[in-house]
């Protein structure tokens, strides 16, 4: 016998995806209840999550005509309801990750460090379960003090149960979670999580040079429009003026870039010409008289 609420699960979660813009997939692998409550709050007026049976999800796309969205449902995941476009939804999602404790047993993404420094924990045997998860710790000033930078955890180990629990008493969160949208449905079209994840910059930069690349093969194709006339008269002005100076056609533009270029042949050309050499007779003139010489006699 069905249990009553199924059906009306269905029925509103398949209204619910009539209703709405944009319905997505979401995958919460992973993260605890404390921050999937905490990421669906910071998303409320953007986004609502559902989580739901999976069987109780397909019906609901099968009635909601969202085909192919099933195909999606794997894991731990809920559903997404959202007006905003799935790009900009996919950027607000990614933007809202959030540290977390790590969990013993899961897999280090990273290098765990505990930083030197004094700590809020008072002297107790907690120090010797910091010890034991390779922290190196001491007390002082009525505190426990981790004395130097202890790596606790490589990037790609298993985090221990010592090392788990020792992190949590502490306050380190250096797990970065969050939810991953695996696949968004607007307007009959699926987008799945590759095309959703966009690199700004990389984006940008391709779209300059392909406004760039075209822009070239349109001016030199000759192809007129707003953009190129501009460019294409000036061009032609460049080239006229230069073709103008070059001719020596005198007129109201040309006269001063006439006259510009030919003092610069001149000082040019007088650069090329040696100086004269001074007649014999001017040197004459110009060699000062001997002085008599003193008589040693006298």
């Amino acid at each position: 016998m069905v249990a009553p609420w199924k059906p009306r699960e269905v029925e509103e979660l398949a209204e619910k995806m009539s209703r709405s813009k944009v319905v997505g997939i979401v995958s919460i692998e992973n993260i605890p209840s404390r921050q999937l409550q905490r990421m669906r709050k910071s998303l409320r007026g953007r986004a609502e999550i559902k989580v739901s049976k999976k069987n109780l999800i397909i019906m609901a796309f099968e009635k909601a005509r969202l085909n192919g969205m099933a195909d999606y449902l794997n894991g731990s995941l809920g559903i997404l309801f959202s007006d905003s476009n799935p790009f900009k939804l996919n950027k607000i999602i990614e933007s809202e990750k959030m540290s977390a404790p790590p969990k013993a047993g899961s897999i280090s993404p990273q290098d765990i460090i505990v930083p030197a420094g004094d700590t809020s924990l008072p002297p107790g045997p907690v120090i010797g379960d910091l010890q034991r998860a390779n922290i190196k710790a001491k007390i002082g000033g009525g505190k426990i003090v981790v004395t130097e930078d202890s790596l606790v955890v490589k990037k790609g180990e298993i985090i221990s149960t010592e090392v788990a629990s020792a992190l949590t008493r502490l306050g380190i969160e250096p797990i970065e979670i969050g939810l991953v949208l695996k696949a968004a449905y607007e307007n009959g079209i699926i987008y799945t999580s590759e095309v959703l994840h966009i690199d700004d910059e990389e984006t940008i930069s391709k779209i300059q040079n392909a406004y760039m690349n075209s822009l070239n093969l349109a001016m030199n194709a000759g192809v007129y429009n707003e953009t190129t006339i501009p460019l294409l008269i000036a061009d032609a002005h460049r080239k006229a003026f230069n073709l103008a100076v070059n001719s020596e056609i005198l007129n109201k533009e040309t006269v001063k870039a006439i006259l510009a270029k030919a003092s610069a042949n001149a000082v040019a050309l007088k650069s090329l010409i040696p100086e004269p050499s001074p007649h014999p007779e001017e040197k004459a003139e110009e060699k000062p008289a001997e002085e008599p010489k003193e008589n040693k006699e006298g």
